[in-house]
């Protein structure tokens, strides 16, 4: 065996076993609980996932190359793939465009909007619905309170800061399988009658955190991954979606978008051409790297829908939930303070009146 082949193999196994070293716990993960790791043909790494990887399945990395999977090894969960060259750039469309395609193509929901109801608004929901933080939540699946949601949450509220309706729905979907998505299909489908401008998913990962630890602006941050299903007649349209996401936090926030993954399957993407999978994070990373990153990915979703803010509504205008919490409790104490500062004052004259009357 030549030394060249067994480079390779030497890095394939490495691969694997560091992928395997980040397994959660068993009852956190889907129906495959393995990590794969998707290598090249050189046998370098690639990337990871928490789920099965298949043939003709998709990978566009941080720089904007372009892998597709050729083989698939189930018994060592890898997947080999070769390159395809750099993925081309979005195609610059707006959302009015977006909504006339939607009319034309028969989309009877999105022909009332384009006719000229101009609300922007987002929807969102989180089909696995126990994921949660381990260094931050205490374990990686939560069947009430899972920190998910409160991602999500910190997502809505910087959306909104900027001036965009966003409705997050805190329904749950347990258990985390596979049938996750049956479940949660039905709350995707009564959130798109809102005529949202899209519909996103919201997810963490559950791979190293090595892959998703980022500094953006000085702030430790988590990176995002977007993920798009190949199997339904969306397909062309969500990745499109997904390159216009990508392309704006480049620009705004370069290393905020860790890659974008096309993967076999449906994840309800059949319903939207909007519609995208976004993990925040993976399960051994602090939820607050990933909250701080909702800020970012706010003003991410609003530029690539909308078009550059200004003013108020400005890049800079999302803030966290936190913050907003912080300011609500300073001027509920500030408001309480003058109230009995005047009460007092009430009290001390009545009295000095009343000694001096007798």
């Amino acid at each position: 065996m030549s030394i060249k082949r067994l480079k390779q193999l030497w890095a394939l196994s490495l691969a694997a076993w560091l992928c395997l070293m980040a397994l959660p716990s068993a009852h956190a993960e889907a129906d495959d609980m393995r990590v794969w790791t998707l290598l090249d043909e050189s046998g370098q790494q690639l990337t990871c996932r928490a789920a099965p990887m298949s043939v003709d399945d998709e990978y566009i990395a941080g720089d904007n190359r372009l892998y597709r999977v050729v083989s698939v090894d189930e018994a060592a969960a890898t997947a080999i793939a070769q390159s395809q060259g750099y993925e081309p750039a979005p195609q610059a469309r707006s959302v009015g465009a977006f909504l006339a395609a939607q009319a034309e193509s028969g989309g009877e929901r999105k022909a009332e909007q384009a006719q000229g109801d101009e609300k922007r608004l987002i929807a969102m929901y989180s089909t696995h619905s126990d994921e949660s933080y381990v260094p931050s939540d205490g374990e990686s699946s939560k069947l009430e309170g899972a920190g998910i949601y409160d991602v999500g949450n910190a997502l809505k509220d910087n959306l909104e800061a900027l001036g965009i309706q966003a409705i997050y729905s805190e329904e749950t979907f347990h258990p985390h399988d596979a049938g996750a998505y049956s479940r949660s299909r039905v709350v995707a489908e009564e959130l798109l009658e809102k005529l949202p401008d899209a519909l996103i998913d919201i997810h963490r990962d559950a791979i190293p955190k090595e892959q998703y630890e980022t500094e953006v602006d000085g702030d430790d941050v988590s990176k995002v991954r977007l993920f798009v299903g190949r199997n339904n007649p969306n397909a062309a349209t969500n990745r499109e979606f997904a390159k216009e996401l990508k392309a704006a936090a480049d620009e705004k926030y370069p290393g905020l978008i860790k890659d974008i993954f096309i993967g076999k399957g449906n994840y309800n993407q059949d319903l939207s051409p909007n519609a995208i999978l976004i993990e925040f994070g993976t399960h051994t990373l602090s939820k607050e790297r990933a909250l701080e990153s909702t800020g970012l990915m706010a003003n991410v979703v609003s530029t690539a829908l909308y078009g550059p803010q200004t003013g108020s509504a400005s890049a800079e205008g999302a803030s966290s939930s936190a913050q907003k919490t912080q300011s609500a409790e300073k001027t509920k104490g500030s408001v309480s303070g003058i109230a009995w500062l005047i009460i007092a004052v009430v009290v001390g004259a009545v009295i000095f009146l009343l000694a001096q009357t007798g």
